[in-house]
């Protein structure tokens, strides 16, 4: 069983989990101004869950469990079973890396509780939930170790299984996702979903890369074997894939998105997508088109990826105004439609860029942090985009900044160390609601240990009547 370490923490001021029926979408086509008479309405629900956080991804189970990774420094999850009204931290038990603990995989292990000693070790916490099972993974790598621990649970959070060296060898921004196995691949047994772990790879160095090494799993994450080395390839030059998720279509074709750098031999090959389709033992790459919006994805990511369960694969990056930008293929990746800017009208984007999940037939999900495009950037609110037919020809999205303004996601601050945050977490729950996790401050000064305190903000859109 799962331990509850911390009570509840509530951290809304509005009843409905948080939900503000004022603070509405605005509905536009790709690129455009605002629609006047939106064929639909969403509203914001957007709570705090009371503890520290940094890097963060998100999962919702077919329970209605939403789990956001991560918090109290990596030690524990965030959890809520009412929505987001209430938070409490989740202490996965077992065996796993434990920040400020160094190379132990040890509940027992003596462990340095300093916040540097926690901000130096265990890094990159990655959460995940299979979409069509509900088993859920939480993975952290062990910062200059070169390997990874990953625990699982079946059912939502009542046992869980821990492996103590999962995506070894291999070490920083490790990605876990799932599908189908593909045509002639190998099958797997007793889970009915082939598991891919995708790391930093040995090639030239770890953490840096630019080597990635994919693993996998046949047996529901219990036990995992190398399955190929998507980069470096002569096929990719100047290509890396740093941090971003890998994801499986129906079929069982493996995508990884790439950014890539300008070259001579690589001309317009801004952003690439890699594939397999024999469980990543090979790969083929395509570029996806950038028009003139450019890519501004920098050396630890940038570009994000999703499939539906029609197929469709959604490509996204900053483009170099740094707004949003998306590209679609129906046919695997061999032409694509795009690029469109499907971002908030009058927003730009910041970093940690923007990720994209997608569901259904044409259900996508964007979350990201920015400003108005007549801020300074130094204080950033938080967005989501959805779209219910984002691979039609002329898509129609819904866009909400999920914070008031006058209390924004990050602001200046005087001094101190901020979370790390490279990434940020989005899904699409089982229900159909778009959900995202994302960092907020709470003080412009740091605490008594030089660290900036912040928490998890957590908003999806909701549907209100007419």
């Amino acid at each position: 069983m799962g331990v509850i370490v911390v009570p509840t923490a509530a951290a809304t001021s509005h009843s409905s989990a948080g939900c503000n029926h004022r603070r509405l979408a605005v509905a536009h086509h790709a690129g455009t101004a605002t629609m006047p008479k939106p064929p639909r309405r969403l509203a914001v629900c957007a709570t705090e869950t009371g503890f520290f956080t940094g890097e963060t991804t998100i999962a919702v189970t077919k329970q209605g469990t939403v789990w956001m990774s991560a918090a109290n420094w990596e030690w524990a999850l965030a959890r809520s079973n009412d929505k987001g009204r209430h938070w409490t931290a989740y202490t996965v038990p077992g065996p796993q890396a434990f920040p400020g603990c160094g190379v132990g995989t040890s509940a027992v292990t003596n462990c340095d509780e300093s916040e540097q000693a926690k901000y130096n070790t265990v890094a990159d916490a990655f959460l995940w939930a299979d979409p069509r099972t509900s088993r859920l993974f939480w993975s952290k790598t062990y910062g200059y170790a070169a390997c990874s621990s990953l625990n699982f649970t079946p059912s939502n959070g009542r046992s869980w299984h821990a492996v103590t060296r999962f995506a070894c060898p291999g070490g920083d921004y490790e990605k876990i996702a799932g599908g189908p196995p593909p045509a002639g691949g190998a099958k797997p047994v007793g889970y009915p979903d082939v598991l891919y772990g995708c790391t930093n790879g040995p090639a030239p160095t770890f953490v840096v890369g630019p080597g990635r090494i994919c693993y996998k799993s046949l047996d529901g994450g219990l036990s995992w074997s190398a399955a190929g080395q998507p980069l470096p390839s002569p096929l990719a030059p100047g290509c890396l894939q740093f941090q971003e998720p890998q994801q499986v279509g129906p079929d069982g074709t493996l995508y990884l998105p790439l950014n890539c750098a300008t070259l001579a031999s690589n001309p317009a090959g801004l952003v690439k997508v890699a594939i397999s389709h024999d469980e990543g033992l090979t790969w083929s790459y395509t570029s996806v088109p950038t028009g003139n919006a450019g890519s501004d994805a920098g050396l630890i990511g940038g570009v994000s990826l999703a499939v539906d369960r029609a197929g469709a694969l959604y490509v996204l990056w900053p483009g170099a105004d740094d707004k949003p930008y998306l590209a679609v293929s129906r046919n695997g990746g061999r032409t694509w439609r795009g690029p469109s800017m499907v971002g908030m009208p009058g927003v730009v984007e910041a970093a940690p860029f923007a990720q994209i999940a997608a569901l259904e037939s044409g259900h996508v999900a964007i979350a990201y942090y920015g400003h108005s495009a007549q801020g300074s950037g130094r204080r950033l609110n938080g967005y989501l985009t959805e779209s219910f037919d984002a691979a039609a020809v002329k898509p129609t999205f819904y866009s909400a900044q999920l914070n008031d303004s006058r209390h924004p996601l990050y602001f200046p601050v005087k001094s101190g160390t901020l979370p790390r945050n490279d990434y940020l977490g989005v899904t699409i729950a089982p229900d159909g609601t778009p959900w995202t996790g994302l960092v907020k401050l709470r003080s412009a000064t740091p605490d008594a240990q030089g660290y900036i305190p912040s928490t998890g903000f957590v908003a999806r859109l909701v549907p209100i009547p007419p």
